[in-house]
């Protein structure tokens, strides 16, 4: 007997529509994307309309021959990948190689629920055109920025370099705060508290008319000291005005993706990797339940079920009037406001109560989904604002104090940004304040922070750059290229990342301008909306980059065709090397022996350098040389081997000189490390002295092991690793045996 045949992505997502449909449906996953552009050219006939030339991805052949087969004798088949444009691209596709149109249609939902899944089936539709152009659009964009400059750079650069629309502003976005960071000056500054006898605080607020909150003048400090010594303010100005806190809205994806890295510590890539398991659906008490709605998405709208559902909830749990209307933001443009915010499809189904059903990265997410979109439901927090104004001659103080009125939201969460309350003073116009003590704390202006995963989300989505479902993939691109590397949480770019930012900034200023970036994100919006074809925009990006290209090009020649001398000498003593370009990078060799030859990988060289025909990078060689060998200390392994400090993606660590035979690699101790990166390392004739404190790090970890006895598998004993995230016990007996355990706290 023929059944309806739902063609979903992924199959953890058709288990659960499988399970919610029951008889008389057969739900398939196509495993993602079946059809794309080629991976080894560049798949685009630019010449005919940037007409795509389309490719079964390969290992997919098997998956879309079965989806054909059974299409076929199916009565009726429902494309459902994801509501948004790569899962109308990737129902397009499917849809055109199966070839039974007339019993073909399209179904979305927002979320994995039995209602959510039978409505749409009750209301299909057909593939929306212009959502297919749109993401086309972007892909063949991404394609021929990558295809077409990449190997441009990989001439002047190394292979390891390459271009992207989007993930290339981003790099400059790091870039450039990291220019800031090291041209920022700090400046000394103080602040001023008045702390009087009532308990009232007020800070400096006006001196001589004029607005301050810090002083940066000495003088003006020193005279502050003076004129106030002893002296108490009046008060002459009390203002008290009502307010209103509201609650957060629930999570759209950016703001998913940065509390998420905030409070739980999670990757962005760790975010939606974990949400697309929370939306797909788990076995919950042996059913298969779609526990949040889809997690890609702009909006915070909430559909009005949902509220109510909420509402009964708080109702039941915290009174009547803790229940209030939700007013979601206004979005931006129309791109993904269909869908609602991310929440849990049911509030009943409280993170507590089924936590034994998830992994624990699954209850961290979903247990923050669920409490955001609980307290996204509750009343405002009221309180009336006190205002305090206080002065002494040309000096004016001022001061808030908050009494709650009516608690809402804050008597289950209070934010990072908590309103701090108390009961008002005994106080009004007139009175005489002492001033028991001059509070003067001095300071250093910092620089600004660089960016976290997390505000790095938020900045892209500040200025315009790239869509939920592409924040994730940006930052792992920047991170596998080598382009910036996280230290302690923050993005910091690499000489090769500078590299990359630099060239492109040069020859390629629109591509890394971030409001013509901004500007091509709004005009695939318009693609989705019908406004504009999608081979107009192709051909007005293409005419602009074209041009570009010639001339990027002839300077990549120029530069291949003069002959540019380096100032370190070939072997011979005789002749000075000169300047190369390989598929690797730039180097240096040796004219009369081609063999002698020295990379200048990681190396920046000046412009007017390159252009005077003479480069100037012997300094740099030795430096790169330096840094690859590491810095020695006093200490041996146990056969004599040197051990040296050297440092790597993730900073200073130990490696013995014969480490190709001995492979001994450890931690720094965290004392040294701190020193090293202060300056205040003991060193000797060039050398860390460092041997006393390892050895008491090694006693440690000795200790460790015998502590932890033998592995309970296989009988051997366990040695320390270092992992991804930090240190771990393992069995000696790897890979025979794969026992690993925590090292227990002290």
């Amino acid at each position: 007997m023929a059944k309806k045949l739902v063609i979903v992505e992924s199959p953890s997502k058709a288990k659960t529509i499988e399970k919610i449909l029951g008889k008389g449906y057969e739900v398939e996953a196509s495993y993602g994307h079946v059809i794309d552009l080629p991976k080894t050219k560049i798949g685009v006939d630019i010449e005919n309309k940037f007409e795509p030339h389309y490719q079964v991805i390969k290992g997919k052949g098997d998956i879309l021959k079965k989806l054909k087969d059974k299409a076929k004798k199916a009565d009726a088949v429902y494309l459902a990948s994801d509501k948004d444009r790569e899962g109308e691209d990737i129902a397009w596709h499917i849809s055109n190689d199966i070839k039974v149109p007339a019993k073909t249609k399209r179904i979305e939902f927002n979320e994995i629920t039995k209602s959510a899944i039978n409505n749409a089936i009750k209301h299909p539709r057909n593939i929306d055109e212009n959502l297919v152009n749109a993401q086309q659009a972007r892909r063949i964009l991404d394609r021929i920025v990558g295809y077409k400059i990449s190997p441009l750079l990989w001439k002047i650069i190394n292979k390891n370099a390459s271009a992207g629309r989007v993930q290339s502003v981003a790099l400059k976005l790091i870039c450039d705060l990291e220019d800031e960071i090291r041209e920022f000056i700090p400046q000394k500054y103080w602040e001023v508290t008045a702390i009087t006898d009532k308990g009232i605080e007020l800070g400096i607020y006006e001196i001589a008319g004029k607005k301050v909150d810090r002083i940066f003048d000495e003088k003006v400090m020193k005279k502050l000291k003076k004129d106030l010594a002893k002296k108490n303010l009046e008060v002459f100005k009390i203002k008290v005005t009502k307010k209103t806190q509201r609650p957060p809205l629930v999570f759209k994806t950016s703001t998913l993706q940065q509390l998420a890295s905030s409070y739980l510590g999670f990757a962005t890539s760790k975010t939606m990797r974990v949400a697309q398991q929370l939306y797909e659906g788990l076995s919950i008490n042996g059913e298969n339940v779609g526990l949040i709605t889809y997690m890609r998405t702009d909006s915070t709208r909430i559909s009005n079920e949902s509220m109510a559902d909420a509402g009964k909830y708080i109702e039941k749990n915290f009174g009547k009037e803790y229940v209030w209307k939700y007013m979601p933001a206004k979005a931006k443009g129309n791109v993904q406001d269909a869908h609602e915010g991310i929440r849990p499809t049911d509030i009943n189904l409280s993170p507590d109560s089924i936590k034994d059903s998830l992994s624990a990265e699954q209850y961290k997410l979903y247990k923050l989904i669920w409490e955001r979109f609980l307290v996204s439901q509750f009343s405002a927090m009221k309180y009336d604002q006190m205002q305090i104004n206080a002065k002494n001659g040309d000096y004016v103080f001022r001061g808030t104090i908050n009494k709650v009125t009516f608690d809402g939201y804050y008597k289950v969460f209070k934010d990072e940004d908590e309103i701090k309350t108390a009961d008002f003073p005994e106080i009004k116009e007139g009175d005489e304040l002492v001033v028991k003590e001059l509070n003067i704390k001095d300071g250093m202006t910092k620089p600004p922070a660089r960016f976290s995963e997390s505000s790095l989300v938020k900045k892209l989505e500040a200025e315009g750059i790239g869509r939920p479902s592409t924040y994730a993939s940006i930052i792992e691109t920047l991170k596998t290229r080598n382009y910036a590397e996280l230290v302690d949480k923050r993005f910091i770019p690499t000489v090769l990342g500078y590299e990359v930012k630099s060239e492109l900034e040069k020859h390629f200023e629109k591509i890394m301008n971030i409001k013509f970036t901004a500007n091509m994100e709004e005009e695939l919006d318009e693609i989705e909306s019908g406004s504009i074809k999608w081979e107009e925009l192709m051909a007005n990006f293409y005419k602009g980059l074209e041009v570009d290209l010639t001339k990027f090009e002839k300077e990549i020649q120029d530069l291949q065709d003069r002959r540019i001398e380096a100032d370190i000498m070939c072997a011979n003593g005789t002749e000075a090397m000169i300047l190369k370009t390989g598929r690797f990078g730039k180097y240096l060799i040796c004219e009369s022996n081609p063999d002698e030859k020295v990379s200048l990988k990681g190396i920046q060289i000046p412009k007017e350098e390159l252009e005077a025909g003479k480069i100037i990078v012997k300094d740099k060689v030795a430096e790169k040389e330096s840094e690859k060998k590491g810095v020695p200390t006093d200490h041996f392994t146990k056969d004599g081997a040197r051990i040296f400090v050297k440092k790597g993606r993730y900073g200073e660590y130990l490696e013995s000189e014969d480490y190709e035979n001995d492979e001994i690699r450890m931690p720094l101790p965290y004392k040294i490390k701190q020193e090293i990166k202060k300056g205040t390392a003991k060193m000797q004739d060039g050398m860390y002295i460092i041997h006393e404190e390892l050895e008491k790090m090694l006693a440690e970890d000795q200790r460790i092991i015998e502590e932890a006895g033998l592995c309970e598998k296989c009988g051997r004993p366990f040695e320390i690793k270092i992992g991804r995230f930090g240190r771990f016990l393992a069995c000696t007996g790897y890979p025979d045996c794969k026992n690993i355990k925590k090292i227990p706290k002290k």
